[in-house]
């Protein structure tokens, strides 16, 4: 029987392994291409754990290619050891993510780390641990090798049996204990971490990580322990196959996390040199004014109205506001706008029903036509930088009355303002001029303190606060 089926073994089996090298090399690859706006730190372990993960599968791909028992004692060792490094791995992005260190790269981790004792000790003490753990398996081999044939582990296939290591009972409890302080400290520490963050997206994301770090650990304990040790089936193929999946989930997640997060951090960034007023010299008012400029901004569509926007947000910008800008991908305002650093961006866009990151840092996607969570992403932003004030692009309120109407473009205009208000924010509303009969026109002028058109003449101011 076992002859019939080993061919199928030998094609089963590998390409299980094969398939997971896939699925872990391209999460990999995601996490590396991957720009991350907060936890950035979080980037380079990430890429470990991959790469780790990788070697593993490698080893498993040769034991259940080869069939060798002579390939047990490396096989056993450097798989246990990738395993154990892993989760020194993941447990330093659970504490650093508690943490929230604010030096990027390891030095900053390491100074973080250093820096609250509290949270180190037990860190320190499970790598301990894993360290105990890996050095005694390098040097005392507490496990056992099948000499033949007969002392092979069966597979999911009739007739099909693998070599497999026999760990002692002892050193079996040694490998639980880092699995179970696995499942429950980083999943522990990332749930802390959600519940220090106000927003409920960034807070949904954390709380998704421990479940998918605890789902691998019962992975492994289920498939690499009862399964193996217990049932005596090696069906481990197919456990690493469903790890890697969750290590590709991980890296979603984790790159949302740091987008959403990063996006609302206050933010200090200024231009190169000394601050400029480009805005104020085309509107000849004096320096300074725009900063706290509330108005709507009415433009000839058929002019380069986009260096006004860009003039505002360069002014602004070089005197150390953060601009944010709602328009769409594409736009004339979001290519000109693009090009200035520093800029963060939200995508209107009829495809999203929720905030989500794009592809590019700092630019959220958010649907264009739920005005709850436009507002509530605009409180959002006021609040992050309540200490330092921000200002925002709308771009457009034509495009908006089109989209949902006037009655509700006026309530959304209305409640923006009003959020707005008394705070330290600068904000200018694009209108094109022509594109609305006059009354409505008049109806969405009463909404703004101030009124700037930008025609033919150039930018002037046609009313005041």
């Amino acid at each position: 029987m076992a002859a019939t089926v080993a061919p199928i073994a030998f094609v089963l089996y590998p390409l299980v392994h094969i398939f997971t090298l896939e699925i872990t090399g391209l999460s990999a690859y995601y996490v590396y291409r991957q720009k991350m706006s907060a936890y950035s730190f979080g980037r380079g372990p990430l890429i470990g754990v991959h790469l780790l993960f990788m070697g593993l599968v490698v080893f498993e791909l040769l034991r259940t290619s080869l069939l060798s028992t002579n390939f047990i004692d490396v096989y056993t060792i450097g798989g246990t050891i990738f395993v154990l490094a892993d989760v020194v791995l993941l447990t330093l992005i659970a504490v650093t993510v508690y943490l929230v260190p604010k030096g990027v790269g390891y030095r900053g981790i390491v100074a973080e780390l250093l820096s609250k004792k509290r949270q180190v000790l037990p860190f320190a003490a499970y790598v301990v641990l894993i360290a105990f753990a890996a050095v005694y398996l390098a040097l005392a081999h507490p496990f056992s090798n099948p000499t033949d044939p007969s002392q092979y582990t069966a597979t999911i296939i009739p007739g099909l049996v693998l070599p497999s290591p026999l760990f002692t009972p002892q050193y079996l409890e040694v490998l639980l204990s880092v699995l179970l302080i696995f499942m429950v400290y980083p999943s522990t520490l990332l749930v802390l971490a959600a519940r220090k963050v106000k927003d409920k997206a960034i807070r949904r994301v954390l709380v998704i990580l421990p479940v998918c770090w605890s789902g691998i650990g019962l992975d492994l304990l289920a498939f690499n322990g009862y399964v193996l040790s217990s049932l005596q089936i090696d069906a481990t193929p197919f456990g690493y196959l469903i790890a890697s999946v969750a290590f590709g989930v991980t890296a979603l997640v984790f790159r949302r996390a740091s987008l959403l997060t990063g996006f609302f951090e206050p933010t200090r960034v200024r231009q190169p040199g000394a601050a400029i007023y480009p805005f104020s010299t085309r509107l000849g008012s004096e320096r300074g004014s725009v900063r706290e400029l509330k108005a709507l901004l009415e433009v000839d569509s058929s002019l380069a109205y986009e260096q006004v926007v860009v003039d505002f947000a360069v002014e602004l910008s070089s005197n150390n506001l953060p601009v944010y800008a709602f328009t769409s991908k594409g736009s004339p305002v979001y290519n000109a706008l693009n090009r200035v650093p520093g800029v963060r961006f939200y995508i209107l866009s009829g495809k999203v029903s929720y905030p989500r990151p794009d592809d590019q840092p700092f630019q959220i996607l958010v649907p264009n036509n739920d005005h709850a969570v436009l507002l509530d992403l605009l409180d959002k932003t006021i609040a992050s930088n309540s200490a330092t004030g921000a200002a925002i692009i709308f771009d457009s309120v034509s495009d908006m009355v089109l989209l949902t109407g006037v009655e509700s473009a006026y309530k959304f205009l209305k409640q923006a303002n009003e959020s707005m208000g008394g705070n330290k924010v600068a904000s200018i509303f694009l209108m094109t001029a022509g594109a609305h009969e006059e009354r409505v026109v008049n109806v969405l002028r009463g909404l703004f303190p101030n009124i700037l058109v930008y025609d033919a003449s150039g930018l002037r101011m046609t009313r005041t606060a």
